[in-house]
C-alpha cells in the first residue's frame, strides 16, 4: 500500500529514515502524552503542542506554514528525506501527521502499519527517550490548497451532491445516542454526512485492511466519484479516512480541521440526529 510501511520494513531501514512519534492523548484525558515505549531513533511530532495553531481556540488545529517549517527543520528533516510516522495505538493520530506533512507539500511520508503495539509485539528495538537532532534540516513548507477546510466551506457543501462528508466518529456519537467526550457540545452530526467509524479501517490484528476491503467500505457508504470531506471529533481521526480514501484512488480530499469540536458547539450551524 502506497501510504503505509510495515514494522519489518522500518526495522530494516531505521538508519535511513526519520521516525516520528505523532501520538496524542484522547479527549477527556487530562495528563501528558506518555507512550509505553519509544521506537529506536524516533523524534516527537507534537500535534497538540508545537504543531498546533497557538492562536486557535480549538484542539489540534493546524499551524501555519512558517511554524510548521521551523518545527520540521528543528527535527532535522530535509526536503528529500523519507519520514515514517506512528502513534502509540494501532492507528489513531499518525495519519493526522501524514496529512499535515502532505498539506505542506511533503510527499515522502508514510504511516507505520500497526503502530507502536505491533512494533512491540514483534520485539523490535526501542529507546528510553526520543532522539536528539544534531543538525537543523532544510525542510520547506509549501501549503497546498483545500487539504484543510473550515466550517463555512463545509456549510456551503451540505446540499452539493458532488461532495460527500464522511464522519469518522463512532456510530452512536454520529447518531447522537452517545454524548460527546468534550463538555458543552451538541450531539448528532452534520446534515447529509455519512458515518464511517475509523475503527472499520483496521482488521482484527490492528493493521490496515487491504485496498479491496477499504473500497468496499466506501462503496457501502454510497461513494462514487464525489469529492470527499472528512470530519471527526477534532480533525485527527478524520485523517484516517483521508488516508484510506487516498489508498483507494479517490481525489479531491479535504479534512474539516475544526470538526465536531467546532461544529458541535452551541451555534446556528445545523445538526441532524439519527443514523445514516
Amino acid at each position: 500500500m502506497k501510504n503505509l510501511k510495515s514494522c519489518q520494513w522500518l526495522a530494516q531501514h531505521l538508519n535511513k529514515v526519520h521516525v516520528l512519534d505523532a501520538g496524542i492523548v484522547k479527549p477527556g484525558v487530562n495528563k501528558p502524552y506518555s507512550p509505553t515505549a519509544i521506537i529506536a531513533g524516533a523524534k516527537r511530532f507534537d500535534i497538540s503542542g508545537a504543531l498546533t495553531n497557538p492562536k486557535g481556540i480549538l484542539p489540534n488545529t493546524m499551524c501555519d506554514s512558517a511554524q510548521f517549517q521551523a518545527a520540521m527543520r528543528q527535527l532535522g528533516i530535509n526536503l528529500h528525506d523519507t519520514v515514517v510516522v506512528y502513534d502509540d495505538m494501532s492507528l489513531f493520530s499518525a495519519p493526522r501527521a501524514w496529512w499535515m506533512l502532505k498539506s505542506m507539500g511533503f510527499e515522502q511520508v508514510y504511516v507505520l502499519d500497526g503502530g507502536l503495539p505491533h512494533w512491540l509485539a514483534l520485539g523490535l528495538p526501542t529507546a528510553p527517550s526520543y532522539a536528539i537532532t544534531t543538525q537543523v534540516g532544510n525542510f520547506v513548507a509549501k501549503a497546498q490548497p483545500n487539504y484543510f477546510i473550515d466550517s463555512q466551506q463545509v456549510l456551503q457543501s451540505i446540499n452539493d451532491k458532488s461532495i460527500c462528508l464522511l464522519d469518522a466518529r463512532s456510530a452512536k456519537r454520529f447518531s447522537g445516542e452517545d454524548p460527546e467526550p468534550r463538555c458543552n457540545m451538541r450531539s448528532g452530526h452534520i446534515p447529509n454526512s455519512k458515518n464511517l467509524p475509523y475503527q472499520q479501517i483496521l482488521n482484527e490484528q490492528g493493521l490496515v485492511k487491504p485496498v479491496d476491503a477499504l473500497q468496499a467500505l466506501f462503496t457501502e457508504c454510497g461513494i462514487t466519484n464525489q469529492a470527499l470531506q472528512f470530519s471527526c471529533g477534532s480533525g485527527v481521526t478524520a485523517c484516517i479516512l483521508a488516508m484510506a480514501a487516498d489508498e483507494c484512488g479517490y481525489a479531491q480530499l479535504s479534512v474539516y480541521d475544526g470538526s465536531w469540536s467546532e461544529w458541535g458547539q452551541p451555534s446556528n450551524l445545523p445538526v441532524e440526529i439519527g443514523a445514516n
